[in-house]
């Protein structure tokens, strides 16, 4: 047991306290904070806090300090902002972007539509939930603050359906989406299933009314088309395809994008996944969208075909852009783009961008530290930042989404 004072939140939301010239990460800690901690090593947990910062909120689940799933709920709104906001801007201004973002955009709680549970068989029985942080335990939850209604009312029903799937010692992973017409399940890391144990899941499935359930990559039933809306259109996304976790958010930048974009004849949306951006700036712009998933680019173009012809013309192309970016000749048509890649950034893909003549570039960012490097490259090659938007998408956690607006 020893005594620390937390200096600062760090980028993973855990207070961190220096000890004998070392530092130790204390989760669920705030700046300021007097501690007595325990444990060995850079990782400690409380044992007692003897002064409490006047930042600290009552949490809002009841599952908080167990659950890894929401690590600063314990944050005053405030502070957790302007926290959140340092993770924008403290990556930019290592490469000498000192502009300043705007206001981060935040959403109501209730509102996620799509989580990712664990679950795991145990001597207590299936557990269903979400890890606990930094350990291999499952947290069990009855209701989580931060779902849609649709999700939460319906775990029993999932507990139930998860109880009849065959399992190894290890957790399997559910995928849920709440879909316009319901829930929409994939399963992944079951035991490969009996004809007993389909018919039971098949059975399930349907009285409980999920749309679809896929387990390893076998869809097993679809009782109805799960859909979302994107824009104008109506658009039945693979199982377990990337989705935007907040409908809300994702209303909030497509419509940036597109307002953006507005004025351009041709755009080209890099990794576009199921359309997200693309079917909206087809409103009013030609769109070269391309995308590694052919099941996701399936979806995108038969949810633009159903239009009638109410968009402009989306051309799809299946392409690994770390591999083999789209080149700058094979840009020299487009007046606006827009990529939002993975975690890991664009770097090689933004190469080509900069040597394009492309005018304008929406650069969307799950990660700002890789964000920073693929915006030092547009910068170099004579692109100017129009505006920074953060947008707090997923809330009580480090991460951030961050939208960059560029013109030549």
């Amino acid at each position: 047991m020893t005594e620390v004072k937390i200096d600062f939140i760090g980028h993973k939301g855990d207070g961190v306290a220096h000890l004998n010239g070392n530092a130790v990460y204390v989760p669920f800690t705030l700046e300021g904070e007097t501690l007595i901690i325990q444990g060995s090593g850079p990782r400690r947990d409380i044992l007692e806090i003897k002064q409490t910062s006047s930042d600290r909120i009552e949490p809002i689940c009841k599952h908080y300090g167990t659950c890894g799933g929401c690590q600063l709920q314990h944050m005053q709104e405030q502070t957790y902002l302007k926290w959140k906001m340092k993770l924008v801007t403290e990556p930019l201004s290592r490469v000498g972007i000192t502009q300043t973002p705007e206001a981060i955009i935040s959403f109501n709680d209730a509102s996620r539509r799509k989580c990712v549970f664990n679950a795991q068989r145990t001597h207590q029985g299936m557990q269903l939930g979400f890890s606990e942080k930094a350990r291999n335990e499952i947290v069990a939850i009855e209701t989580c603050p931060i779902l849609v209604s649709e999700i939460n009312e319906r775990l029993p029903l999932l507990r139930d359906l998860v109880n009849s799937v065959p399992t190894t010692k290890n957790p399997i992973r559910i995928s849920v989406l709440s879909t316009e017409n319901g829930l929409d399940i994939s399963i992944e890391d079951a035991k490969p299933l009996s004809a007993a144990e389909r018919q039971i899941l098949i059975k399930k499935t349907v009285a409980n009314k999920f749309t679809r359930l896929t387990i390893n990559d076998e869809v097993l039933i679809k009782t109805a088309e799960p859909h979302i809306k994107i824009a104008s259109t109506i658009i039945s996304p693979p199982p377990a395809a990337f989705v935007q976790a907040l409908k809300e958010a994702e209303d909030t930048m497509t419509d940036i994008v597109a307002d953006f974009l507005k004025g351009c004849k041709q755009v080209a949306d890099l990794y576009c996944g199921i359309g997200t951006f693309a079917l909206k700036l087809a409103e009013n712009s030609q769109v070269y969208a391309v995308e590694e998933s052919q099941m996701a680019l399936e979806s995108l173009d038969q949810a633009w075909r159903q239009t009638g012809g109410i968009l402009k013309q989306v051309k799809t192309e299946k392409r690994n852009l770390e591999r083999r970016p789209v080149t700058f000749g094979e840009l020299k048509k487009m007046d606006g783009l827009v990529f939002d890649p993975p975690r890991a950034g664009a770097e090689l893909q933004c190469k080509q961008i900069a040597k394009s003549r492309v005018k304008k570039v929406a650069a969307v960012s799950c990660n700002p530290t890789t964000l920073a490097v693929d915006l030092e490259i547009l910068l170099a090659s004579g692109f100017k930042i129009k505006r920074i938007i953060p947008i707090d998408q997923f809330k009580y956690t480090p991460h951030v989404e961050v939208m960059v607006l560029l013109e030549r």
